[in-house]
């Protein structure tokens, strides 16, 4: 915390892996719980001065997460990390967060080994959120919104790294 403080870096957490739940597979045996993220309010409350970054592996903590960014300016969301990295989960994660959140979180970010999974991951990860965003944009639209190629340009570019970009400069 000193560190991240002292030289305005953020803290990029990753919670819910499970290290060896199943030690016969070895690196394979990894898995998922749903965490207990009351410690990430309390590290927003007691650092204001210090930026989270939070991404978790559970469906079931995504919608506490999204919560905790609303009330805590020092946290940002981002991605769909690991198991979470399936289109169905993507598109339904990045639909809460776009209703909770705006634009204001990375809706993918790479946390790829080789480059061979950055490829695959941001293939599929902008196909499952594009008809999210097409869904998100018709619903402006009917509701009377004129949209705008700039419109479009803005909240993608916000998805995809700018939304941590802002939330660096705050």
């Amino acid at each position: 915390l000193a560190a991240a403080r002292e030289h305005s870096l953020p803290i990029a957490l990753k919670v819910g892996a499970v290290r060896g739940a199943n030690p016969a597979l070895r690196e394979g045996g990894d898995g998922v719980e749903v965490a207990d993220l009351s410690f990430v309010w309390r590290l927003c409350a007691a650092h204001r001065d210090v930026k989270f970054l939070l991404t978790v592996l559970s469906v079931d903590n995504q919608h506490e997460l999204c919560v905790l960014a609303r009330k805590f300016g020092n946290l940002h969301v981002y991605g769909c990390w690991w198991f979470c990295n399936n289109p169905s989960i993507i598109d339904s994660v990045t639909r809460m967060r776009l209703e909770m959140l705006g634009t204001a979180f990375t809706a993918q970010h790479s946390d790829a080994r080789v480059l061979e999974q950055v490829v695959y991951k941001w293939a599929h990860s902008r196909a499952a959120i594009a008809p999210v965003l097409a869904e998100a944009y018709t619903r402006l639209v009917r509701a009377g919104w004129e949209l705008t190629e700039d419109d479009v340009a803005r909240d993608v570019g916000l998805l995809f790294g700018g939304a941590y970009e802002v939330f660096m400069a705050k």
